[in-house]
């Protein structure tokens, strides 16, 4: 199954003809994508569905990522999930506790800190392992502005629509009722850190002058082998972590 990317237009629509999407442009030929191939689908700019094709999507566990004009993730159209496993029950056991999103917190600040020096050391700094996040973000804002920011907010998007896929795979699932209420989103959290994996090719070489959706998304499948790796990493960690605090 492979994601489906679709830059968004006037007139531009998504409806269902069984047993696949059909996306419809203006004064182009309609597009047939079988939902059976599709992982998931992200949308950036003026895209209309119809109802029938949103749960087309919702029944086939298909999520559906609709994107602002900046790159930023303005709604998510989730695709059912199969049944709560261990992995969710122990982070809302942890959610649970008094001090759980404290906790939660800490591992989330430490992930953080681990993909940041990740990041200083790649790209040769000789203060990797004392730099700060602060102090990293405050250095690259000069060069992470503008048409780069959004270049950085698509990536994030991209990694969020994946990361929704992923963690269901890995046990989380997105449509439990008690972990929405709770206010984490680990795809969200997720996507923070890893995205710093992208940002040596945002500021040097060819993928810098790069911009758009289609730009970012074919840098994204570039790298996401890469990126599975530390994801099934991350996902160990947080395994780990919350086998320590049960």
């Amino acid at each position: 199954m492979r994601p489906l990317y679709i830059e968004g237009s006037p007139g531009c629509r998504v409806v269902l003809d069984e047993p696949a999407l059909r996306v419809i442009v203006p004064e182009k030929a309609d597009q047939l994508f079988p939902l059976s191939r599709i992982s998931r689908v992200v949308n950036k700019g003026v895209v209309e569905w119809s109802m029938s094709a949103l749960l087309a999507c919702a029944d086939g566990g298909i999520n559906v990522l609709f994107l602002e004009k900046n790159g930023e993730v303005r709604a998510r159209w989730l695709g059912r999930g199969g049944e709560r496993q261990a992995l969710t029950q122990r982070l809302l056991d942890l959610l649970a506790r008094a001090d759980g999103l404290v906790l939660y917190g800490n591992w989330f600040l430490s992930m953080e800190k681990l993909a940041v020096r990740s990041f200083a050391r790649r790209i040769g700094l000789t203060e990797w392992r004392e730099i700060t996040v602060v102090e990293l973000r405050q250095r690259l804002a000069p060069h992470l502005s503008g048409a780069a920011g959004q270049n950085v907010n698509l990536l994030q998007s991209l990694l969020q629509a994946e990361l929704l896929v992923w963690l269901a795979d890995s046990g989380f699932c997105s449509d439990d009722e008690s972990l929405l209420s709770s206010n984490l989103d680990l795809a969200e959290d997720f996507s923070k850190f890893l995205v710093w994996d992208f940002y040596p090719s945002l500021l040097n070489g060819k993928a810098s002058d790069q911009h758009g959706l289609s730009a970012m998304a074919e840098l994204f499948e570039q790298r996401s082998g890469r990126l599975y790796l530390l994801f099934r990493s991350t996902i160990n960690k947080l395994h780990q972590f919350l086998l320590a605090v049960s």
